[in-house]
């Protein structure tokens, strides 16, 4: 979703120019976020990336002693011969490194198996970091959760979203897009990905995004075009094993992989993914016990010397404490007010005293507006936009706040505006007012995670800063991820399952993993039910990905009411996992969203749409999944007259639907 304001033309202009990225490298969105150029010591690292290319692309060039991609083995001898003469130039190089390359240039000039080039490669490559003086490296410990969202953005277009190189924009390339899988996948390193990212490759549409991603950047990309694996899903290693961030860089998953396996010959490539999904964990891990032994009292050290349990103890209550510092700068407190006049706080007489106001001076704040309800937000971007809940704005008679404050960290107040708001999930966005002298800036933004990674016994945190001097921290694990991501029907499929005991005046706050990343939003009941009596609060919270996905359409819809057609939608792959024959496989369609449900009365119903159906198209977009549906519902907007594209029994047939706003019937829990 393009910038908001931007309206459903620049929605669509969003997705387009898929052409355009792979043909000119980074999109203009992340040239707007432009970071330092390569260093100096990157003519260095290309020396690197050039023996890792050579070493993994010569197999698609010849195969059983042929050339079958000629223009492919042109290039791995031009490169190979760059390889060389560089290094060669180059002070302090190392004679045996120089043999090498030139035995692998033999070796390629002769048509010599795959195999072999490629192992040769490899055992050169350490030889050739040790005679530079190293390689690239993660500064900081790489967030898959960015690489994720940078590599939808610019990477996807041609590599396709699950790396399979059938992106919209793959079509025409020539070379095409490298897809990523298979054992070309299992060999690849992150260092060679950031190496790509950061030199680019003449002659090719990959462009170096070394002027659009700062190095960080591009070191989250790099770590997670490893997890685009076919049939990605962690398993914890029954082996001791934690390779270090270095080693995750620099290793492949076969690397990994073997490695793995001398410690624990049946081993699986699904622990490896573990080790992937982890690396940030392990690295915090690392880090809170170094600092722990550094900072920790005598006392403190001989107790943890003493009882091991104490000091994994102190090294979690290290992390927790680390969460909070990072992560509180961006909690704000939320209050809505309605207008009212006539409206004044109470006072009252204490045992026949002074007169007393019962209200504090957030209720004096503004004369003529009373104060409904407040809560907890985060800020989610740099130019002040806010995450928080839908309810705390509205009033008695579920009218919209006609004001909303918002206190900072320090405890100064801005006014706010609502941009948009979801009633159906207890969700809005807010822009913070900057102040007319200038004397203060946004607080900084979240960093935000993947709630696609949740999984049962993970640490989840919550934070809340209600207006006042309350702040809550509470602690609490995953009882289960979402199963769905449609909250067309049943609300609490859709939301994070756990033990968290959220005050009311924390929600809105931001959930978070135990590195300080959100993964959620902490939400309430759902309406109509109530809380289990005498509970301490709520363990709801909305998984980030729903909300970002409604966060981008609500920027550009401004709605504050709940769209509805009155169908229940399903992601094809969930599907084809809950087919129980290949005859049910083999009848879904290659894209769309397949509809379960069909409420009725509704729009859809109306219009003849049943149960079994696939939506492929809407107003005239292409539907790929339910966020695509459920952004161009907020999009084309309440009142709009839409057609459907559908699939019924193979056939293509069309409805036309008017979208109204939700029934509160229609919402269940």
């Amino acid at each position: 979703v393009a910038a908001a304001g931007a309206g459903a033309a620049g929605v669509a202009a969003a997705g387009a120019g898929a052409a355009g990225v792979a043909a000119a490298g980074p999109s203009s969105a992340s040239r707007a976020a432009a970071a330092a150029p390569a260093a100096a010591s990157d003519a260095d690292g290309r020396l690197v990336y050039l023996l890792e290319y050579v070493g993994m692309d010569y197999g698609h060039a010849v195969q059983d002693g042929e050339v079958v991609d000629q223009a492919e083995y042109g290039e791995v001898l031009r490169l190979l011969k760059e390889l060389a003469r560089d290094y060669g130039a180059r002070r302090g190089r190392s004679p045996a490194v120089a043999k090498g390359i030139a035995a692998i240039e033999k070796d390629v000039v002769a048509r010599a198996p795959a195999e072999q080039v490629y192992a040769a490669s490899r055992e050169l490559l350490p030889k050739l970091v040790a005679s530079l003086g190293g390689a690239p490296r993660p500064a900081t410990v790489p967030d898959l959760a960015s690489g994720r969202r940078l590599y939808a953005k610019d990477c996807a277009p041609c590599h396709g979203e699950t790396g399979a190189g059938d992106g919209d924009g793959a079509a025409g390339l020539d070379p095409p897009p490298t897809p990523f899988r298979g054992p070309y996948l299992e060999r690849l390193a992150p260092r060679q990905v950031f190496h790509a990212l950061t030199h680019g490759m003449p002659g090719t549409a990959m462009a170096s995004f070394a002027d659009a991603y700062d190095e960080r950047q591009r070191w989250d990309v790099a770590f997670f075009v490893p997890t685009l694996r076919v049939g990605f899903a962690p398993v914890a290693p029954r082996a001791a094993y934690a390779p270090s961030l270095e080693e995750l860089a620099s290793s492949s998953n076969a690397d990994l992989l073997a490695a793995l396996q001398k410690l624990d010959p049946s081993a699986t490539p699904e622990q490896v993914d573990r080790l992937r999904e982890d690396a940030g964990a392990r690295a915090a891990t690392a880090t809170a016990t170094a600092r722990a032994g550094a900072g920790a009292s005598a006392s403190q050290a001989v107790d943890a010397a003493a009882e091991p349990g104490l000091a994994v103890a102190l090294q979690l209550q290290d992390a927790f404490a680390g969460v909070a510092a990072r992560v509180f700068p961006s909690v704000v407190g939320v209050t809505g007010y309605v207008k009212d006049a006539a409206w004044s706080p109470e006072q009252k007489r204490d045992a026949g005293g002074p007169l007393w106001t019962s209200a504090g001076i957030d209720a004096l704040r503004y004369p003529g507006y009373r104060p409904v309800r407040s809560g907890s937000g985060f800020v989610v971007d740099e130019a002040g936009l806010v995450l928080t809940r839908d309810r705390l704005l509205r009033g008695g008679q579920d009218e919209l706040a006609a004001l909303v404050d918002v206190e900072l960290a320090d405890h100064t107040h801005r006014v706010a505006t609502v941009v948009g708001s979801e009633p159906t999930l207890d969700l809005a966005v807010l822009q913070i007012a900057e102040p007319s002298d200038g004397t203060s800036q946004s607080p900084p933004p979240v960093a935000l995670g993947d709630s696609d990674r949740l999984a049962i016994g993970q640490w989840v945190l919550a934070l809340g800063d209600p207006p006042g001097n309350e702040q809550t921290f509470a602690v609490g694990i995953v009882s289960a991820p979402p199963v769905r991501q449609c909250y067309q029907q049943e609300l609490s499929a859709t939301r994070v399952q756990s033990s968290l005991a959220i005050p009311e005046r924390a929600l809105g706050g931001p959930v978070v993993d135990i590195q300080g990343r959100v993964v959620g939003l902490g939400v309430g009941e759902p309406r109509g039910a109530a809380p289990p009596p005498g509970s301490p609060g709520t363990g709801h919270v909305l998984p980030i990905n729903l909300v970002l996905n409604l966060y981008e359409a609500l920027k550009v819809a401004h709605s504050t009411r709940s769209p509805w057609l009155g169908i229940s939608v399903l992601e094809l792959d969930r599907m084809a996992r809950s087919a129980t024959t290949e005859k049910a496989k083999a009848a879904l369609p290659v894209n769309g969203i397949g509809i379960d449900d069909v409420f009725v009365p509704s729009p859809a119903a109306a219009a003849g749409v049943q149960p079994g159906d696939f939506l492929v198209e809407m107003g005239g977009h292409a539907i790929q999944s339910v966020g695509d549906f459920q952004k161009w519902m907020y999009v084309l907007g309440i009142g709009a007259r839409v057609e459907l594209g559908l699939l019924r029994d193979g056939q293509p047939l069309r409805a036309t639907v008017t979208i109204e706003a939700r029934p509160a019937e229609a919402t269940t829990s």
